[in-house]
């Protein structure tokens, strides 16, 4: 049957079965051929508006965009003219590029060839028509299978890590990745490309992290005991691989409030854990999750008495008794984290 092909064809059915994905993968790469669920979407014309219509296309009462908004089909050619001018970027025609990581952040190791960690990067990226949230629009995906960059959230062997990878960005978060999240804030990311545009953008919001409502509680309830171990523990769930940021204005995303607690960023930036150093902790991580929750139910947020302290915290399965309340009010009053105790202005 395949004598006359000029090819070894293994004998092993097993064996030609992986010979045989093997050329599907070199023939999809070499003739620029996707998968099904990543394949670019016909133009935007012949669609339904609501398919591409991705976020509010009104301004808000200052004038200002949401930021989504730029995932928008019809910013496919300035985007492309974006990235070939902000980063001298060649993208081929079919839309792959290099990726700048390298170039924006330095070498991955001295321990790797240098010739073999460039080849990591070509044409590893693809711009394309990708699906956000159920609506198209203008993303990003790696397809590079030799990179080793597993902290890059497009790496295509986060998944053999156990890690959560992201199989579209959008420019916002393109920028980042090349520079990373401590050089390019997504604030200025915004900003750059609002002035690249000359569209007003308004900002995502504030950052917060999550964590798992169970897992906060087990925290809790395992360091109580002990403040600096607590602290070390919630800053290291707040930045290590198993937590991440979401950004929002009052409301937390509907889709992640059941099962999720969300701290402000601050926390971490201002180092307002390590100011308290003490068991008042526990209460003024519990008033940041009644914060949120009263914005949800656009609520006024008014700080609970002792007594209401303890009965709420005991449903959270991380009680808190009335007068452990007492003394942890009065010690966050003292240090100036609660400078009014009916406003909770510091929170």
């Amino acid at each position: 049957m395949y004598e006359d092909l000029p090819v070894n064809i293994p004998e092993d059915y097993m064996e030609r079965k992986k010979w045989m994905w093997s050329i599907r993968q070199e023939h999809t790469e070499h003739f620029s051929l996707f998968h099904a669920d990543e394949q670019p979407l016909p133009p935007m014309e012949i669609w339904h508006p609501d398919i591409y219509e991705i976020y509010r296309a009104e301004p808000d009462e200052k004038g200002n965009f949401d930021p989504r908004v730029m995932r928008h089909l019809k910013w496919w050619e300035k985007t492309k003219e974006f990235l070939r001018h902000r980063f001298e970027l060649k993208l081929t025609p079919d839309y792959f590029f290099n990726c700048l990581v390298a170039k924006c952040r330095g070498r991955f190791s001295e321990a790797v060839d240098e010739k073999d960690e460039r080849r990591w990067y070509l044409r590893a990226l693809r711009m394309g028509a990708f699906i956000f949230n159920g609506k198209v629009g203008v993303g990003f995906s790696c397809r590079s299978k030799k990179c080793r960059r597993i902290s890059c959230p497009l790496n295509v062997h986060r998944r053999r890590k156990a890690r959560k990878r992201l199989n579209r960005v959008d420019l916002f978060q393109l920028m980042r990745i090349f520079y990373g999240k401590e050089k390019m804030l997504l604030t200025e990311a915004v900003r750059e490309v609002s002035a690249a545009f000359g569209i007003p953008l308004h900002d995502f919001g504030s950052p917060y992290y999550t964590i798992p409502k169970e897992a906060f509680v087990r925290l809790v309830n395992n360091y109580r005991e002990d403040a600096p171990k607590l602290i070390k523990n919630f800053l290291n769930r707040c930045t290590g691989k198993r937590s991440h940021l979401v950004y929002f204005f009052r409301k937390p995303p509907a889709e992640l409030y059941r099962d999720y607690f969300f701290f402000p960023q601050s926390l971490v930036v201002e180092k307002s854990l390590e100011k308290i150093s003490h068991p008042a902790v526990i209460l003024y991580l519990h008033l940041f999750i009644t914060k949120l929750e009263a914005a949800t139910a656009n609520a006024p947020f008014i700080i609970q008495t002792p007594a209401e302290i303890e009965v709420d915290t005991e449903a959270r399965s991380y009680k808190v008794s009335r007068r452990s309340a007492q003394r942890y009010l009065e010690h966050l009053k003292s240090i100036g984290l609660l400078e009014n105790k009916n406003s909770g202005e510091n929170l």
